[in-house]
């Protein structure tokens, strides 16, 4: 039920501020529509409920991260098309906790996604690190020629998932507004 505190949502038949619970939210009980919850609900990214690798004691409102995979349509650029959002709830500290730290290391390993830490409203580029972003994103001017090779496999190996993914989240909604 994390989720349904601190993420902000404006969806046409639910609207709620970040950091303020859920008027549908019954505390350790469920939610009071969730038979008839929006479409923003029932799409939402957990990774916690959704990747076995996670561990118990990376559930939100233990480890104090919600790892999420974000979706969105107006990117400012490449590395915010789809990620991986990591927010703290409370402290961005509990990046360094050896639980949350690993599980970060584990979706940066996979190399699939970016990666983003975010607190409070902003977010900072975790992965890819400077110089493999700059070979993916200005591979003509980069000094990182080293890296040219690895940033254009990663880039169409991103591609390849983007659309997909884009597609199928469409068909339900994209009201998710705070990472």
């Amino acid at each position: 039920m994390v989720c349904c505190h601190h993420l902000s949502i404006n969806a046409p038949n639910l609207k709620k501020p970040a950091d303020v619970l859920c008027d549908n939210c019954m505390i350790n009980n469920g939610c009071r529509i969730y038979e008839t919850r929006p479409n923003v609900c029932r799409t939402w990214h957990c990774l916690w409920r959704r990747t076995e690798a996670l561990q118990p004691e990376l559930r939100p409102d233990k480890s104090g991260v919600i790892f999420s995979l974000k979706i969105n349509y107006e990117p400012r650029y490449i590395f915010e098309n789809a990620y991986i959002a990591c927010m703290a709830l409370t402290n961005p500290c509990v990046f360094n906790s050896p639980a949350v730290s690993e599980a970060i290391d584990m979706f940066v390993k996979e190399s699939s996604f970016p990666v983003w830490l975010s607190f409070q409203g902003s977010k900072s580029l975790f992965y890819p690190g400077a110089e493999l972003a700059n070979a993916i994103t200005t591979p003509s001017t980069t000094e990182s020629t080293p890296l040219l090779e690895q940033g254009k496999s990663w880039l169409d190996n991103y591609n390849a998932m983007l659309e997909p993914l884009q597609n199928r989240q469409a068909m339900f909604g994209h009201e998710f507004l705070r990472i």
